[in-house]
């Protein structure tokens, strides 16, 4: 008998308690569902690579295009804001100079124009940081072949911060050069300080005024020991080999003996004068 008693107690505080878990659940609001927000963004390669992007083609582009007489030719192509453009096409194979080509551009439905004497000499497309060529000297180029014809954006020696710091302290002209490695800086008001890594300190002179032909500016000036330091500028797109950045300009200097080449960028527009 007390066991029966027993097991009707146990059973009715289990129902009490079933009772009062069952209002607790159903009086108690359902917890709000969580989101969570996938933060991975996917990119496509090609932007991942692309790098700078324009809406116009300001600054240089290159790229590397067939060639029916030669292992392929190199074309660079230096856009300026004013819609202005000059182009060099060297062979590579052949020992001749690159060829220089200015003209006109301008941005017409989509597509960018190339003139030279006010007809057409190509047609491009930007797309991302690239130019595709869609028509060369009124020839069509096929869909098929356009990665051929491709020309990358590449960087522009003024864009370097350190130069355009260096152009703030009044530098005009600024050469760089390797093996070994040399630099020159000349402030049309003041000096020329031409460092080289094998020599123990630099050279500075006073400035003295540039002779100016066609193509070329010269500086030519005598150290205080008395060596000839001859500095020329002249027009012609360059690689220093150090970076990958384009120059606008060539620079020589010719220094006790020795021939030193390398690129120039003009940081004023005084330099350009």
């Amino acid at each position: 008998m007390k066991n029966r008693s027993l097991h009707l107690f146990i059973l009715f505080i289990l129902g009490l308690f079933c009772l009062s878990s069952c209002d607790f659940f159903n009086d108690k609001p359902a917890p709000a569902a969580k989101v969570v927000t996938d933060t991975m963004v996917i990119v496509k390669d090609s932007i991942i690579n692309a790098g700078h992007f324009d809406s116009i083609p300001v600054g240089f582009y290159q790229g590397m295009l067939p060639c029916r007489n030669c292992e392929a030719i190199q074309r660079t192509i230096l856009f300026s804001s004013d819609e202005h453009f000059t182009m060099e096409e060297l062979e590579l194979g052949k020992s001749i100079p690159a060829k220089r080509t200015e003209g006109t551009w301008e941005h017409d439905k989509g597509k960018f124009l190339l003139y030279l004497n006010n007809k057409v000499l190509a047609q491009y497309r930007l797309t991302k940081d690239s130019l595709i060529n869609l028509e060369n000297n009124g020839s069509r180029i096929p869909d098929s072949m356009s990665r051929q014809y491709v020309l990358f954006k590449k960087n522009t020696a003024p864009e370097n911060p350190a130069w355009r710091q260096k152009a703030t302290e009044g530098v005009d002209i600024l050469g760089i050069g390797s093996d070994p490695f040399w630099s020159v800086e000349i402030d049309n008001q003041k000096f020329i300080l031409f460092k080289l890594a094998t020599a123990a300190k630099p050279v500075i002179v006073p400035i003295e005024k540039p002779s100016v032909a066609k193509d070329s500016m010269v500086y030519s000036i005598t150290t205080e020991g008395g060596s000839p330091l001859k500095i020329s500028v002249s027009p012609g797109f360059c690689n220093d080999g150090i970076g990958d950045h384009l120059y606008e300009y060539r620079m020589k200097v010719w220094y006790r003996g020795q021939l030193y080449k390398g690129c120039a960028v003009k940081l004023n527009a005084a330099a350009h004068e």
